[in-house]
């Protein structure tokens, strides 16, 4: 079940990121839940969503993938022992959780191993100093 505060939103930032990266070359949205609430992620390039991810606990998370495992998803894997490629149906339940486990807490790690992470920014950073990254 999709917790309530969530509903509304889950899945429909997908169109908007495809039109930002078509228009910027890239753009990603991050959910970090700093309470255990899991973490999911987007990522589009050119117009395309290359990568969608969510592991907050609900069971139909896994319909929400799209894409392969980005390059820091594969990484993770292997420090953690696991195969850099995963199919859940294939995975032992001993795998799925581990996996489950890190990815809870992922979101930011991903991000700034991406660019930037909004955990990392502060006032004197030129982002914050100048509103954003876009052509202003």
């Amino acid at each position: 079940m999709v917790r309530p505060d969530r509903r509304r939103t889950r899945g429909r930032r997908t169109p908007s990121l495809r039109e930002l990266s078509a228009r910027y070359g890239r753009a990603q949205a991050y959910y970090y839940g700093a309470q255990g609430d899991g973490s999911a992620w987007v990522v589009a390039e050119n117009g395309v969503v290359i990568r969608r991810y969510s592991e907050t606990g609900d069971g139909d998370d896994h319909l929400l993938t799209i894409g392969g495992p980005l390059p820091y998803e594969r990484d993770r894997r292997v420090e953690l022992g696991l195969a850099p490629d995963w199919d859940a149906a294939h995975a032992s339940e001993d795998e799925e959780d581990e996996w489950k486990w890190a990815v809870f807490d992922m979101a930011p790690a991903l991000a700034q191993a991406i660019g930037l992470s909004p955990l990392t920014i502060g006032s004197d950073h030129p982002d914050a100093r100048n509103g954003g990254t876009g052509p202003h």
